[in-house]
């Protein structure tokens, strides 16, 4: 992957959402709520210690929830969404950089929480699931995004439909799920400013330690464009440099 010596900036940044966009994972809030605990696996997967299809289903299976259980979980989203998100998607947006939300979350909860934070509303890939049909836990598991590897699928073939080349796109996120597609994107960022997964520092391009998300517009802007960010949004740009580790830093312009 990538360093930060030779970014130059991004055309579409991918987001992940649990630990990323929101302090909290989905399916474990879930689980609470129906009085079930998934924490272990999810964390296992995250981690990189199991891979992510073999807890997937099973963790669906338990926690079964419903569509008044999904509506709650965008609340619980909306009430946790990591600071800056809003800004950040907003900025970049006005630099004419493309945003999308690359999750492993089931979308029912996930596509409302993103639109909130200004994602466009065919810019949510996330695992489908009807909590109608008693097979769901199994059809949401055969998606891509619950397996092995998906992320780097969908980057890929989101960036053939979209024309972009995938050297020139940016992923945030926390997970093992996330940095399995490192490789296919211009510069993988980890983001620590939830949780810490073992390895994902070390693994990163460039690793944030958060608490907020500000320092991303800077990364997708890259040097060519932060004069660019400046004017866009002063104040996201001086919170940008603070949450940057020292290979990133230069004098912010006056």
């Amino acid at each position: 992957m990538n360093g930060m010596t030779d970014w130059r900036g991004a055309d579409l940044v991918f987001f992940d959402c649990d630990s990323t966009l929101s302090t909290v994972e989905g399916i474990d809030e879930l689980a609470v709520r129906r009085g079930v605990d998934v924490s272990a696996a999810t964390a296992a997967a995250m981690a990189g210690e199991v891979p992510l299809d073999a807890v997937y289903a099973e963790r669906i299976r338990l926690v079964a929830p419903t569509a008044e259980d999904l509506e709650w979980l965008v609340g619980r989203y909306r009430a946790t969404a990591v600071p800056g998100a809003v800004e950040v998607v907003a900025a970049i947006g006005q630099l004419g950089i493309q945003a999308r939300v690359l999750s492993g979350g089931l979308l029912p909860a996930v596509a409302p929480f993103a639109l909130e934070l200004g994602f466009p509303e065919d810019a949510v890939d996330a695992v489908p699931y009807d909590a109608s049909d008693p097979k769901g836990a199994e059809v949401s598991a055969q998606h891509p995004l619950a397996r092995k590897g998906g992320k780097a699928k969908v980057v890929r073939e989101i960036c053939e439909r979209l024309g972009v080349n995938s050297k020139r796109t940016l992923l945030i996120g926390d997970g093992a799920s996330d940095l399995e597609a490192a490789e296919i994107v211009g510069l993988f960022a980890g983001f620590g400013g939830v949780v810490e997964r073992p390895g994902i520092r070390e693994a990163s391009g460039v690793f944030l330690d958060g608490p907020g998300l500000e320092a991303v517009a800077l990364l997708a802007a890259g040097p060519d464009r932060q004069a660019d960010l400046a004017s866009v949004d002063p104040v996201l740009l001086q919170y940008a440099f603070s949450g940057l580790p020292p290979l990133a830093q230069t004098p912010p312009p006056a």
